[in-house]
């Protein structure tokens, strides 16, 4: 059973403070290299000079566009419209995920690991007032877990 006071650190104490970014209006080829990078995701920001968090985009979210699951007879409901075989796509804000799951640099670790499990993400964006400030993701938990 973790220690009592793991709960008690703050995200800003081992968040990622250099989150991949990508432009809303970047080319869905932008995303694709940034996406295949070590990170497996991007943080959409309203523009360059932005870090107004829009959207998020996941290697997940991309293999869907790129490759949608075939119609099966067996399926229900309708194929993602957010494919490439089915409308053209063009920029990050074509395939970004809203909205985004996020939390504040002053959220303890309890906290931050119920909104993952409750909402079935890997990461959080650490985020106030809309502006992403760096990114809290599993991988950074457990380092954290086990260097205390």
């Amino acid at each position: 059973m973790p220690d009592v006071s793991f709960y008690n650190i703050l995200v800003e104490e081992i968040m990622n403070v250099n989150p991949p970014l990508i432009e809303r209006c970047a080319s869905i080829c932008a995303v694709a290299k940034r996406v295949c990078m070590k990170r497996r995701h991007v943080w959409v920001v309203e523009g360059k000079d932005s870090r107004k968090l829009v959207g998020v985009i996941t290697e997940k979210d991309l293999l869907d566009v790129v490759s949608p699951l075939p119609h099966r007879s067996y399926t229900t409901g309708m194929i993602s419209p957010k494919s490439l075989h089915h409308v053209e796509l063009e920029k990050a804000e074509d395939i970004m995920a809203t909205p985004v799951t996020k939390c504040q640099p002053k959220t303890t670790m309890e906290e931050a690991l119920r909104l993952m499990a409750r909402h079935g993400v890997r990461r959080l964006a650490v985020a106030e007032n809309d502006e992403i400030l760096g990114e809290l993701s599993l991988t950074n938990v457990i380092h954290a877990y086990f260097s205390i």
